[in-house]
């Protein structure tokens, strides 16, 4: 599961230059932030052997704040900017969220 929670970041990372709101400074940044968090705890998770759960828990919680931070932050008149960060970041919190509270270590 790691390895979609890396590519939500990915994809955080890129949208707003894809999408066309890297003219926002601030939607810019929480995308960019947002991003290289959660690829860097999918990355560590990818390479420790260990069966922690902290890397899931941080991609949850930085789900959880690109979902509010349209709202926090100001730029929810960006449309574009407002709808990418509240939709990847609930699907990456769901899916984070799930993998980190509620599944069974793979043995």
């Amino acid at each position: 599961m790691y390895w979609l929670t890396g590519l939500l970041g990915v994809i955080f990372i890129v949208a707003p230059f894809f999408l066309g709101y890297a003219n926002n400074v601030t939607a810019l940044w929480t995308s960019i932030v947002v991003g290289l968090v959660v690829a860097f705890v999918s990355i560590f998770r990818a390479l420790d052997r260990e069966e922690s759960r902290w890397e899931y828990i941080v991609a949850g919680v930085m789900g959880l704040v690109a979902v509010f931070a349209p709202f926090i932050l100001g730029f929810s008149a960006v449309t574009t900017a407002m709808w990418t960060t509240i939709i990847i970041g609930a699907v990456l919190a769901i899916l984070a969220g799930y993998q980190g509270f509620f599944a069974r270590p793979q043995m």
